[in-house]
């Protein structure tokens, strides 16, 4: 069942068309090449509905979200295969997905998205101040010039319009994991904060989340990755193992997890985590 209402993103980018599969595509055959392990998207879409992890991020996106007035369609940057988009839809939250790699703008399709871009940020070409919000949810880790995409999106979002963001956070938790996907860096919310506020915005509010998972993904995979540089696990196989773990460590893992989301809500900031997460304006 398609969710959402269809919009037409000719309005809104003069140079997309819209394919037979029902997606939206730039009018020449462009680059579509990131750095996101080509299996990637598949394996995601997998567990994506049945994964603690993404569960509880989008839990914490739609609750950091529901206390600011967004107003107008939200674009969801490099969204992958919809799992955030359909969260933010659900939440009454009205979402255009951009996603570069065309296996994920499928899975968005199929996941049952009406609006979705399959280009990357800066070949999309829409208009100057089109958008009342944008979303990059672990997304700016993958870019090299993390400078420039935010700046991209500082120029589709109108004054005033809402950014949220989350990344993965501390360097000193790099693991193989990170290799595997794709990922340049790690944030603390003070290297996101001043990346934010040199790219024109605000930030509103910020906070770490997965907090109660800090510890063993140091021991788990941070510590053996830098004691012995031990072989990464693909990505299918680390996944599934780790995002859906057996029904009962689940409940336990939810009822560890569930007061960060009441703290979220309530606009409180937690200390520490595994992920940053923040709200900001375009000023």
């Amino acid at each position: 069942m398609l969710s959402g209402t269809t919009i037409d993103l000719s309005e809104l980018a003069s140079g997309l068309v819209l394919d037979e599969d029902g997606i939206w595509r730039p009018r020449e055959d462009l680059d579509h090449t990131v750095s996101f392990p080509h299996d990637g998207h598949e394996a995601c879409f997998q567990i994506e509905d049945n994964s603690f992890w993404f569960a509880h991020r989008n839990a914490c996106i739609t609750a950091a979200l529901g206390r600011e007035r967004v107003q107008g369609v939200l674009l969801d940057v490099g969204g992958g295969n919809g799992a955030v988009s359909q969260a933010l839809e659900e939440s009454q939250i009205e979402t255009i997905l951009l996603e570069p790699g065309p296996e994920g703008a499928r899975n968005a399709r199929r996941r049952g998205l009406r609006n979705v871009v399959c280009a990357k940020l800066e070949d999309a070409g829409f208009q100057p101040e089109a958008f009342g919000a944008a979303g990059l949810f672990d997304v700016a880790e993958h870019v090299v010039d993390d400078d420039r995409l935010l700046r991209d999106v500082h120029r589709v979002l109108r004054p005033r319009g809402v950014l949220c963001i989350t990344v993965p956070a501390y360097g000193w938790l790099w693991s193989a994991e990170d290799d595997v996907a794709g990922h340049h860096r790690r944030y603390t919310l003070a290297r996101l904060r001043a990346l934010l506020e040199r790219c024109g915005f605000t930030v509103r509010f910020e906070t770490y989340f997965f907090a109660p998972l800090t510890l063993p993904i140091f021991v788990v995979r941070s510590l053996p990755h830098r004691v012995r540089q031990r072989s990464a696990p693909s990505v299918e196989s680390g996944a599934a193992k780790q995002h859906v773990p057996s029904p009962i460590l689940r409940r336990v893992v939810d009822a560890m997890l569930a007061p960060e989301l009441q703290w979220i809500s309530a606009g409180r900031s937690i200390p520490f985590g595994t992920s940053c997460l923040a709200v900001a304006v375009r000023t």
